[in-house]
């Protein structure tokens, strides 16, 4: 992939993510706490790419951002979670993990990857994590005696989009450092299919905000 293309692509996938924001804007009165937990989730993209960008365009390294928004992502996708999958698990379960996740991001960053170095290894956990999470909500759908109208149930469509998401970018995230150290195609490549995959899980965001779930 050229430069020139994969630039295209980030800046329509950093453009279509402000669609999400606008909606959930637009409907704020008609979210439900899960929607509104995945705006919380949002705003902190958001914040974090536009931080990002102006930090890219002055070119001064970006990298220890993502240090910190990798935890920050891990606990709002908690947040989202935690509710979810409350019959199948204990707060005192996630509680545990959180601490664990954040212990772990600090020690990598001290003794492993330090803030200039892209975290790999907590990028590659909160991966595995989060497609348990995603595993696990989908086991507890199958639990359920009564039979729900998943098209309109938000959080169907907000753990569809993280299962393709993290699926797809383990082998990024797990990936060496070495080979992104300078601008290739191949690292064009990657990284544009990267901002391939954010697109579609932000059309996963737009439709989990549009819906509305039914009352039970």
């Amino acid at each position: 992939m050229s430069r020139q293309a994969f630039e295209n692509i980030t800046l329509v996938a950093f453009i279509i993510l402000f669609f999400p924001l606008v909606l959930s804007f637009v409907r704020l009165k008609l979210l439900s706490s899960i929607q509104k937990r995945l705006l919380f989730l949002i705003i902190a993209t958001i914040t974090v790419e536009i931080i990002s960008r102006l930090l890219w365009y002055k070119k001064i390294n970006n990298l220890p951002l993502y240090h910190f928004y990798a935890v920050a992502e891990f606990l709002l996708i908690v947040n989202i979670y935690k509710k979810a999958l409350s019959k199948l698990y204990s707060q005192n379960f996630f509680t545990i993990l959180s601490i664990v996740f954040v212990i772990s991001a600090i020690l990598n960053m001290m003794f492993l990857q330090d803030l200039f170095t892209f975290n790999t290894n907590v990028t590659t956990l909160l991966g595995f994590i989060v497609i348990f999470f995603s595993l696990s909500y989908f086991y507890s759908l199958l639990q359920e005696v009564k039979y729900s109208s998943l098209e309109t149930n938000p959080m169907f469509w907000i753990n569809s989009g993280f299962l393709i998401y993290f699926s797809s970018n383990l082998i990024l995230f797990f990936v060496n450092n070495s080979l992104f150290k300078e601008s290739t195609k191949a690292s064009y490549t990657v990284w544009g299919f990267h901002a391939i995959i954010n697109i579609i899980l932000i059309l996963f965001y737009i439709v989990a905000l549009w819906v509305t779930p039914k009352k039970q």
